[in-house]
């Protein structure tokens, strides 16, 4: 005779296993829904520890790391990086076991001829002396050369056209222009002709008179005569009177 179960138990068919097989998805677990579940079971049960009163707030001193209270402005900087700076010089300071090390200021320069012994002779160096050195060797060796390096005609030339304008030959000597001094004086043109008295107009001989030569009218018998014809155009084609299309069609 089966028998019930207990509260969260199994049922006898269930502790048999008779005509049952094993699941392959879960143990047989019961499912317990997330909703159903208790909050916080532990406050439930047992007993409580509450707290008497709410809690407030304090700007006591004792919730802050500093002993005093420190000023806060707005864009100031919460540690001051000058006086960071001495108090790290001041540890570092103190590991210096003695004085500091000061250098000597150098080499003393003796007087000349004060000495016990002899003076030593002092030999010119001159500043360019390298530079003229090899200005000499240069010219010696160019001196010495026989005309251009020795080429066969099989020697490597370039891919492309070679520069026209260069040369292995030795360039001549540049020609220095002499400049010749002037003879005599610049030629200096003579002033324009004057004009002369008179109001010749530049003319070698006088200018000519003017002859008188009055307005006079023409005469009658001057005109042309009739006898010559006068060429006249010939008339064009001669406008009519043309009725109105409108006065036509409308009555």
């Amino acid at each position: 005779e089966a028998t019930m179960p207990a509260e969260g138990g199994k049922t006898d068919m269930e502790r048999i296993g008779l005509f049952s097989e094993m699941e392959y998805i879960t143990v047989g677990d019961k499912y317990v829904s997330r909703f159903d579940r208790p909050f916080n079971e532990a406050a439930s049960k047992n007993k409580q520890m509450l707290p008497g009163g709410s809690k407030e707030m304090s700007d006591l001193q004792a919730g802050y790391f500093d002993p005093h209270f420190v000023r806060i402005f707005e864009g100031e900087g919460y540690v001051n990086m000058n006086q960071v700076r001495r108090q790290h010089m001041m540890q570092e300071a103190k590991k210096n076991l003695g004085k500091a090390f000061l250098p000597s200021s150098g080499d003393k320069k003796p007087y000349a001829n004060i000495t016990i012994g002899k003076q030593f002779s002092h030999s010119a160096d001159f500043y360019d002396a390298p530079k003229e050195n090899y200005k000499k060797e240069n010219e010696e060796h160019h001196r010495l050369l026989k005309g251009t390096p020795f080429k066969l005609n099989l020697y490597p030339r370039e891919y492309f056209d070679p520069n026209p304008y260069f040369t292995e030959n030795p360039l001549p000597p540049i020609k220095k222009i002499e400049k010749k001094e002037p003879t005599g004086q610049h030629f200096k043109p003579s002033s324009p002709g004057k004009k002369a008295g008179g109001m010749k107009a530049g003319t070698f001989e006088p200018y000519p008179a003017h002859s008188a030569d009055p307005y006079v009218v023409k005469l009658e018998n001057q005109i042309v005569g009739k006898a010559v014809k006068i060429f006249h155009p010939p008339g064009g084609p001669k406008s009519r009177p043309v009725e109105s299309i409108m006065t036509l069609n409308v009555r």
